[in-house]
């Protein structure tokens, strides 16, 4: 059996499994955003209430959430010390018991949870007690908000972990399949050295942005460094998270593959080459070692709160899978091939490197367009589920960084078509090309780090002129007004959920407009539930709320505020 066909049995036993996890019926919600709330945002009460309590879309991580109400002059209303009050009976509620006697005015109960993927969230929920002449309530309702813009350390550590495990896997690729299948190398010793150099230095990229991951982790759940560096914050996150569990999980596999990279590099020098049984063994326990470390990294990350969770995660290991050995092996092209064919020019003759060169490019050509197409339709299936509608390419961060991901990845495809047809025509080798398609590589890497710290565009309340988006209560709401300007507008809602189905069974929806910069009343518009489309005078330019009011057929209602900017003119 020759290597090129320990591969692909290799990866074929690690994709069918994989495949085994996508046919699981899993399900999990999206990104955490709060669906019910007491009080309701923007309402008024007659009398304070002894209790609140905010509920979430998904299960939520009970040690780093926490949840206060502040009161008219900022003192803190919950009874006992403000921090996290989880209903373990209900893992995705927040509850808080508030002091007695409070006096009239307006209050603000603030919430901070963990995402199921890993983003910090908080949000904001106005309400007021007392007389409605009393201060208004201006702040939007469901108010998440999560940082769209990691740390600069959190993203260079993510961006080293891929680096690490692309070089890796890209150099095993290299000499197993690409530069003489069947073969564990006859050539000289300054190959094997580099090539171990290269093996080693992917191995520790990948083993640093691996540790660094758990303190930066807690780090974000905290809130802040000194809380990760005396409150216990490594602890819980490691002992009371599913990043701590699927963490330590990550950190078994990479000793794992430390200790046979160790054990397959003693062996592997230009005396024993000839001798295949231990290399084959490093060659494949390696490829399923890395392979498995790669498929982890899916449980991390938006796929894990997919609606089809094991697809998503499945999806997303083959993403990652198929760019890893795509840039590593033009890695290993661009670092190993020209020495590897050196060397066997001192042995065989000029002609003979020559077409080992070209040979090699070739079977890389070939790999990489196999890795591409993977590339392709995993991501277009990833853009499917995180973004819900085709303008949050550009007006969500998450969407204008993918936009700028697949900017890149056009030059790429272009590069890599040309050295496809170098290989097939063997002309001008094409170093420099080889080099530019590296350079926007690694900023792709970039980029995905990027992607992966950010919260998708499907759990980000979407604004373009004139039209306002939210996740709520398991829907999506679409609020479009126009022309958006002082005098007469056309109000639309849709409603979908969250399978992007529009949603029939709505009785009534009533639109009630406030301006947030002086007091003008309130402006009611009331829409039929069959063609939920009406005008409305608005008499004032500025900030304005707008709260909708859905009623179902079945009884059950759907609330949210959005914040509407109107033009004077």
């Amino acid at each position: 059996m020759n290597f090129s066909k320990l591969w692909k049995y290799t990866l074929m036993v690690i994709w069918i499994c994989g495949l085994g996890v996508s046919a699981v019926p899993l399900s999990a919600a999206a990104h955490a955003s709060v669906v019910e709330s007491y009080p309701v945002s923007g309402s008024i009460l007659k009398t304070p209430p002894d209790s609140v309590y905010v509920r979430f879309n998904e299960p939520i991580e009970p040690v780093f959430s926490s949840l206060e109400v502040l009161g008219p002059n900022g003192e803190q209303a919950v009874q006992g010390s403000p921090g996290a009050y989880h209903d373990q009976a209900q893992p995705d509620k927040l509850a808080a018991v508030l002091k007695p006697g409070l006096p009239e005015g307006a209050y603000t109960l603030k919430w901070r949870v963990v995402s199921s993927d890993g983003h910090p969230v908080e949000g904001t929920i106005p309400f007021q007690v007392g007389d409605e002449s009393g201060a208004a309530v201006q702040t939007p309702s469901n108010s998440d908000v999560s940082k769209d813009a990691p740390g600069t350390v959190s993203l260079l550590m993510r961006w080293i972990w891929y680096a690490g495990m692309t070089i890796y896997t890209g150099t095993l690729l290299f000499h197993s399949v690409l530069l003489c299948p069947g073969s564990p190398g006859n050539f000289g010793s300054g190959l094997v050295r580099r090539s171990r150099t290269v093996l080693i230095a992917g191995l520790a990229a990948a083993g640093v942005g691996l540790v660094m991951t758990l303190p930066l982790q807690a780090s974000s759940y905290k809130g802040d460094l000194q809380g990760v560096l005396y409150g216990g914050a490594l602890r819980q996150t490691l002992n009371q998270t599913a990043f701590g569990t699927v963490w330590k999980v990550q950190i078994l596999l990479f000793l794992v593959l430390a200790a046979i990279t160790w054990i397959g590099l003693r062996s592997w020098n230009k005396q024993n080459s000839g001798s295949k049984g231990g290399y084959r063994f490093f060659v494949v326990t390696a490829t399923v070692v890395s392979q498995a470390l790669l498929l982890s990294k899916a449980f991390l990350g938006h796929a894990a709160v997919a609606g089809n969770k094991g697809l998503a995660i499945f999806a997303d290991y083959l993403h990652l899978s198929a760019s890893s050995l795509w840039l590593g092996g033009l890695l290993a092209i661009a670092l190993l091939l020209p020495l590897a064919a050196k060397e066997d020019a001192s042995a065989s003759g000029t002609e003979q490197s020559a077409a080992l060169y070209w040979e090699t490019l070739q079977r890389f050509s070939t790999t990489a367009a196999v890795c591409v197409a993977v590339l392709l339709a995993s991501g277009l299936y990833g853009a499917f589920l995180h973004i819900p509608e085709f303008h949050a390419l550009w007006s969500t961060s998450y969407g204008l960084t993918l936009l700028a991901k697949i900017g890149l990845l056009l030059p790429m495809l272009l590069l890599a078509l040309s050295g496809l047809l170098r290989s097939r025509r063997r002309t001008r080798r094409p170093k420099a090309a080889l080099w530019a398609e590296l350079g926007l590589g690694a900023v792709v890497l970039l980029l995905a780090a990027l992607l992966t710290s950010q919260p998708p565009a499907s759990s980000a309340e979407i604004q373009q002129p004139g039209r306002l988006e939210a996740s709520v209560s398991g829907y999506r709401i679409a609020l479009d007004v126009a022309p958006a300007a002082v005098g007469k507008n056309q109000f639309k809602v849709s409603l979908k959920n969250l399978q992007g189905q529009p949603v029939e069974e709505i009785e009534q929806i009533t639109l009630r407009l406030t301006s947030n910069e002086m007091d003008m009343g309130t402006i009611e518009v009331v829409l039929p539930g069959a063609q939920p489309e009406g005008q409305g005078l608005i008499t004032m330019g500025g900030s304005w709320n707008v709260r909708v009011h859905i009623l179902l057929k079945n009884l059950d209602t759907i609330d949210h505020e959005f914040t509407l900017n109107v033009n004077s003119i």
